[in-house]
């Protein structure tokens, strides 16, 4: 009698230990994962464009550089408005260097500012085709400027604006028209509306900041949707402890199989 009852309680051992032990294997293999990957969730990590500049500002050097775009960018600089600057003067039949080109594709919005000289230069003419490719690719905002220069005479491409263009190449110059034409069908200002030009700067950082805020208020639902939130961080030992206590509770928490039951009550 005392053997059977030794058989049955080392059959009743192997068997609790081929149950409990595949579990125990589980754990042991969810502890090293969650360790290793730090409840990072695949799933919620989506690419998104950064915007490192909130403006990106295109102009004719020779025409603004030393008297209104330098009261401008101050007045961006006094809203704490970050604009991309380039030191450069930009010279005609200069090619857009990847820097150039990154700034704006970086930039939230694209001011361009229409001068008398604009469209003597190529590199400006080039800089308004890429931000208009932003504007199709990326949804770049952008926003025309007419600086001693009428929309009308930008919009439909006469008189001294445009007198530069049939010099350059024949592509490109497809290229700089259409991007002029898609550029003045869009909502602009002009330094004509305004009998000062402190008025007319006041104007348009007002326009910028309300772009800005439209931007972000679009934005922030997406960002709560894929908002994941920060765990606070768990050194190693305590991280194991928990998913041991887990462990020991779920085991405690085990029915046996009826076949088991049956054995025990034996």
């Amino acid at each position: 009698m005392a053997r059977s009852s030794a058989v049955l309680a080392a059959l009743l051992l192997s068997l609790g230990i081929a149950l409990v032990l595949p579990q125990l294997v589980l754990c042991v293999a969810t502890m090293t994962h969650s360790e290793g990957q730090e409840n990072f969730d695949p799933s919620l990590s989506t690419p998104t464009l950064t915007h490192k500049y909130e403006v990106f500002v295109s102009f004719r050097g020779a025409d603004t550089r030393k008297s209104f775009l330098s009261h401008l960018f101050a007045a961006l600089d006094h809203e704490r408005i970050v604009a991309y600057f380039d030191e450069k003067n930009l010279i005609r039949g200069g090619e857009i260097g990847p820097e150039l080109l990154k700034a704006i594709e970086t930039s939230m919005i694209a001011v361009v500012l229409f001068s008398k000289n604009y469209s003597n230069s190529d590199w400006c003419l080039d800089e308004l085709v890429k931000i208009m490719e932003c504007k199709k690719l990326l949804n770049q905002r952008v926003l025309p400027i007419y600086y001693d220069v009428s929309q009308s005479e930008v919009q439909d491409q006469k008189g001294i604006f445009v007198e530069a263009l049939p010099k350059g190449p024949k592509d490109k110059v497809n290229n700089w028209r259409a991007a002029l034409t898609e550029a003045t069908d869009l909502a602009g200002l002009q330094l004509e509306q305004y009998s000062l030009e402190s008025e007319f700067i006041e104007a348009i950082v007002e326009s910028i900041r309300k772009i800005l805020k439209e931007e972000e208020s679009a934005t922030a639902p997406s960002r709560r949707r894929h908002y994941v939130p920060i765990i606070p961080p768990q050194n190693h030992a305590s991280s194991r402890h928990n998913h041991i206590s887990e462990f020991y509770q779920k085991s405690s928490e085990w029915t046996p199989p009826f076949f088991f039951s049956f054995f025990l009550k034996i």
